[in-house]
């Protein structure tokens, strides 16, 4: 075969192969077998552009999402760490009860003790009385005078007596603040407990 023949040959695949790769990518572009070159070249030019823009596009959408995980993230680190704070204040809020409720245990038991005290102590002043009654002789000016001591001493037991019960009474309202904020904390941690449920579902 001659120099020329084989370049014919060579130049005639060389054209069968650039028809069979313009009609190929024609056929992909949806474009007809009868196109000229300038309208394949627009065509493929429109084609590598629209997916320029869909990696560009999938890039943003990947970006976006990370910084949404991100976000999401660090939203859950502090709800678990507004979850460890609710945990901590229930049970400071736990304990205090605790200390309240054996407070006015103490307290009614003082309280008790107090007014036993004061019976007895009133009993024997009575008794005391009665005997210096009999002793002395009951003139108005003595009858006075013990009346008005009498009278003190009750006021005193009075006094001793009121002061117990305004003792009991305040921490009673301590424990039930106390319980009040026990109260509202444990919905607050049942509420936050819902909340990162609901998170993990979605």
């Amino acid at each position: 075969m001659s120099d020329a023949e084989l370049q014919l040959k060579v130049w005639k695949d060389l054209a069968i192969s650039k028809q069979m790769m313009m009609d190929a990518a024609a056929k992909a572009l949806q474009l007809p077998k009868d196109c000229s070159p300038d309208q394949l070249k627009v065509a493929l030019e429109a084609a590598i552009k629209r997916a320029s823009d869909a990696e560009a596009e999938v890039a943003k959408t990947k970006d976006e999402a990370a910084q949404a995980v991100a976000a999401v993230e660090q939203q859950l680190v502090e709800s678990q760490k507004s979850l460890a704070e609710v945990k901590g204040n229930l049970t400071a809020a736990q304990e205090q009860i605790e200390k309240l409720e054996q407070q006015l245990t103490n307290s009614r038991a003082d309280s008790d003790r107090q007014m036993k005290q004061l019976k007895a102590t009133l009993v024997e002043k009575e008794r005391a009385i009665k005997a210096i009654n009999t002793l002395l002789s009951d003139t108005p000016e003595n009858v006075v005078k013990k009346l008005k001591k009498l009278q003190k001493q009750k006021m005193d037991e009075s006094d001793a007596r009121k002061q117990a019960e305004q003792t009991i009474l305040t921490l009673r309202k301590e424990k039930q603040k106390l319980e009040q904020e026990l109260k509202e904390l444990q919905e607050a941690q049942e509420s936050q407990e819902k909340s990162e449920g609901d998170e993990a579902a979605a």
